[in-house]
């Protein structure tokens, strides 16, 4: 095959003399399915009246998968549960890392109620359509705190009355509460065996403070999912960079696109009240620059 070069100035040239407009405009997309919904235990899982009947017969991770799906339609929230628990989706398409903001998060934070999602990245590496290469954290404001702990491992147990202990790989230890205003009768997924109650990921420290006999969940700074953030925030959205992506050792990732996303509670903390903190995802996907000519 042959190949030709034509110099860039010629083309806008021809462009010009042809009347030719070209536009570039940002759209927003969202991710084109849900590859795996595995929240750890938490007040929202399983719940059926206040998730409009959503969770009914939820028993399979396939069923788990089209209910995040479904709600993700609505632009209606999926809990995460407590520390650890995760949803993975796809894009339809590779999202090139433009050293901007190239993906986003919906979620449900407040001004003062702040449930912050640790995002990784990956891509197709091997070209298989699946989430089975490495993982890159997206580095956050929290990413370099000395209360940050990467590598964390938690396990869950079922309790009797439905709730959760954990325990975790530095010999703390603590409990998923049950909650009055949440009377489903467990808080472990129905979908997930309890001996596969296993999480590890990056825990960040707590953020819940009180005062006047509050309690309230604090934003960071910037870098996470379901944060109020006054850096990425718009609206109930958080912006994200590919190019914030780093290896284990914290090395810049310098990834060139990813294919696959990931969404995980970040911190490990409940409060009277409000209960566990549990990130909650309303929606995900990447922002890409489409070119028209007219």
């Amino acid at each position: 095959m042959k190949k030709y070069a034509f110099p860039l100035a010629a083309l806008l040239l021809a462009a010009c003399n042809s009347g030719e407009e070209i536009t570039t405009t940002q759209t927003d997309e969202p991710v084109a399915r849900i590859l795996e919904y595995t929240p750890a235990p938490g007040q929202f899982i399983n719940e059926e009246a206040r998730s409009g009947g959503a969770f009914d017969n939820v028993d399979t991770p396939e069923k788990a998968c089209r209910y995040a799906a479904a709600r993700f339609a609505e632009n209606n929230w999926v809990s995460l549960g407590g520390w650890g628990g995760y949803l993975v989706a796809a894009f339809a398409e590779p999202v090139p890392n433009t050293g901007g903001y190239d993906l986003y998060v919906k979620g449900n934070a407040m001004n003062t109620s702040s449930e912050p999602g640790v995002v990784w990245v990956m891509q197709d590496a091997n070209g298989n359509g699946m989430p089975d290469d490495t993982w890159y954290e997206l580095k956050g404001s929290e990413y370099d705190n000395a209360a940050t702990i990467r590598g964390y491992a938690v396990t869950y147990t079922p309790l009797a009355d439905g709730s959760a202990a954990w325990t975790d790989d530095r010999g703390g230890s603590g409990t998923i509460d049950r909650m009055d205003e949440h009377t489903q009768a467990s808080y472990c997924p129905a979908w997930i065996e309890p001996a596969d109650l296993k999480f590890t990921g990056t825990r960040l420290r707590d953020n819940v403070e009180q005062a006047d006999g509050q309690w309230r969940p604090q934003a960071f700074a910037w870098g996470y999912a379901d944060n109020f953030s006054t850096v990425d925030r718009i609206g109930t959205t958080n912006r994200l960079r590919i190019s914030d992506a780093v290896t284990a050792d914290g090395s810049p990732a310098n990834l060139q696109q990813i294919d696959f996303i990931k969404v995980q509670t970040g911190v490990n903390a409940k409060a009277p009240l409000i209960g566990e903190i549990s990130t909650e995802v309303c929606g995900i996907g990447c922002y890409r620059t489409v070119t028209k000519r007219n």
